[in-house]
């Protein structure tokens, strides 16, 4: 349909991304419609204050007449031709016209005002409620995007997609499908009335329309490389505008502010020279549109002087068709850059599919797990990243008791997160299975076997919301008092009682209103609460002053007490007590035992006290 509105500009390939987002719009079609209604109102009017000259000057300065007289012919064109000639005699042919012609012309202005007012509102309000849908469908989409698609695409083109793509895509439309009916309907409303006024000289007019029609293909054609590099530029700003926000402490500390400055400045300068070169095509494109049309409106007035002086038209017809020709300029220089916003929003429609498309997290799962012992069981696993050639695990077995304390140790890269991420399958296993209860993990629902688990990581995340929503995250029906016993097993109730606010002070963006031992304990209560039976601890001490960390260390102390506890860690004294440290290396287990035993073997863990630790 787009496509024979547009009279080929674009092709269907163009506009299929386009029209499936037109789903969102259809619910609304009843305001579309009364929009539609509004806009041939508007199309109406403007052509008949072209017409309005010619009767203006033929009969506004000439005498009364006598009334028409009714003929007797039958049908529905005798009928209207005497409504016509009636409703002239009204207007034009009575003394009153002195002051019924100024009414009826405030009258018809007034009738395209509100009707322009009607099809603009109702088209933006039909706009808004779909972006509105349509971003809600883009989150959800987001919320069920694997690990994996978090990690390869930067926040910054997610944002894009979902705040300007959405945007673009249909509030253009809305503009966009205003411009294309009420000014494609006004310029065939004014070429009838050219046709009504003079039919040799509107033949003039029609020629000009392929011209206009071709040079907005050529432009379509130069600038779609353009716009789309202009939209993915805008998506590399906010990743740089975002890291850069998010690292301002490694800015400052490392002096990086010329780095910022330059790497900001490169995309914006990217940006500034896709934008001159779309505004050089649009500003170049009116000056011909113009053009084409003038010189049109010169043929057509050399035209028209030649015929009155032979008498084949009245110098009112001739004042109505320039005023026509004149009044038609302005849409069809608005139809001739309507290409223009188009390509953006289909570039844009292209985009916010792509990401809709994108597959979900697989959930294989059929079965849910009740209330579990918290055995696991590792069974012949190989993990293997894309990018890395080894394997990250490589024929993983390991079988943990219920409520056993298991210690993942060794170097970097030797698979100790790999192994605890594949728990809650935000990695997916190449060969093998893991168990949970003797159940495949892969059998069992997604958001079932999650909340089997706490985790408890170095990289702690805090919403920017109060200290209450961030504990209560686990477990969003839990009462203030449940919240509060939480706090207090996570060591952290001074900072409720040194607090004006209590459980409702405000954390900051990502905790930046707590010192970092205060934001791990905030996580760790947030784990209390979930209450779940396994407990996943990554490198949940690292980075610790010695105060926060024997408070933190107290802290886990209790939550760890009858739970299955996995513990990642680096520094040694964190895992002295676990009931078995497993020593990973290049994605198998070397050794295992407990803290004294592995010393005793003076192997690679009694070697790993003396190398240095760093994260994994």
């Amino acid at each position: 349909m787009i496509e024979k509105l547009t009279f080929g500009l674009f092709t269907e390939d163009d506009t299929r991304s386009f029209m499936r987002l037109m789903s969102y719009v259809k619910p609304y079609k009843a305001r579309i419609v009364c929009a539609l209604l509004a806009i041939v109102g508007v199309a109406a009017t403007e052509s008949y204050l072209a017409a309005f000259i010619a009767p203006l000057v033929n009969q506004g300065f000439a005498a009364p007449v006598a009334p028409p007289e009714l003929s007797d012919a039958t049908g529905i064109i005798a009928t209207l031709q005497n409504w016509k000639a009636q409703f002239n005699y009204l207007i034009w042919g009575t003394e009153s016209k002195v002051w019924v012609v100024p009414v009826f012309f405030i009258s018809l202005v007034l009738i395209r005002g509100i009707c322009r007012f009607t099809s603009t509102y109702l088209m933006t309000w039909v706009s808004v409620m779909a972006i509105s849908h349509l971003r809600r469908d883009m989150f959800d989409k987001m919320l069920l995007l694997s690990s994996d698609f978090h990690q390869k695409n930067p926040p910054g083109t997610v944002l894009m997609n979902m705040v300007q793509m959405a945007e673009a895509s249909i509030s253009s439309a809305s503009n966009v499908f205003i411009t294309l009916t009420r000014d494609t309907m006004i310029v065939i409303g004014l070429v009838c009335v050219l046709l009504y006024l003079n039919w040799q000289l509107s033949l003039i007019v029609v020629l000009m329309f392929p011209l206009l029609s071709l040079l907005s293909r050529y432009y379509r054609n130069r600038l779609k490389s353009i716009i789309s590099s202009a939209q993915l530029s805008i998506g590399t700003l906010n990743n740089v505008v975002n890291e850069t926000h998010q690292g301002h402490r490694v800015v400052k500390l490392f002096g990086g502010q010329n780095q910022a400055r330059s790497r900001f400045a490169d995309i914006n300068n990217t940006i500034v020279r896709l934008g001159k070169k779309i505004t050089q095509a649009t500003a170049a494109r009116s000056p011909f549109s113009e053009l084409i049309a003038s010189f049109a409106l010169a043929v057509v007035i050399f035209i028209a002087l030649w015929q009155s002086q032979n008498g084949y038209t009245t110098i009112g017809e001739f004042m109505a068709f320039i005023v026509a020709m004149l009044q038609m300029l302005s849409p069809i220089k608005n139809l001739a850059n309507i290409s223009i916003p188009m390509q953006t929003m289909f570039l844009a429609a292209d985009a916010v599919c792509g990401f809709l498309d994108e597959q979900p997290e697989k959930d294989t799962g059929k079965q849910t797990l009740s209330r579990i012992t918290g055995r696991l069981k590792f069974e012949n696993v190989d993990v293997r990243y894309q990018e890395e050639h080894r394997k990250a695990l490589d024929n993983f077995n390991l079988d943990i008791r219920p409520g056993e304390r298991i210690a993942l140790v060794g170097r970097s890269g030797s698979g100790k997160t790999t192994a605890v991420n594949l728990l809650p399958r935000f990695v997916e296993p190449a060969a093998g299975r893991v168990l949970i209860d003797d159940t495949d993990i892969a059998d069992v629902k997604l958001e079932n076997l999650r909340a089997q688990f706490a985790l408890v990581s170095q990289d702690v995340f805090l919403f920017d919301g109060t200290l209450l929503e961030n504990v209560r995250y686990s477990r969003p029906e839990a009462t203030e008092a449940e919240v509060l016993a939480a706090l207090q097993a996570a060591n952290l109730l001074d900072l409720v009682e040194k607090s004006p606010h209590g459980l409702h002070q405000p954390v900051g963006a990502n905790g930046s209103q707590l010192s970092g031992g205060q934001r791990q304990r905030v996580s760790i209560a947030r784990a209390i609460l979930k209450d779940a039976p396994i407990l996943l601890l990554d490198e949940a001490t690292s980075a610790l002053d010695n105060e926060s960390e024997r408070l933190v260390q107290q802290a886990l102390e209790r939550l760890m007490h009858g739970r299955t506890s996995i513990i990642v860690a680096h520094r040694l004294s964190t895992i002295e007590e676990a009931d078995r440290i497993i020593v990973m290396d290049e994605g198998k287990i070397i050794e295992q035992g407990t803290h004294a035993e592995l010393l005793a073997k003076q192997g690679y863990y009694a070697a790993l006290q003396h190398m240095p630790k760093t994260g994994e």
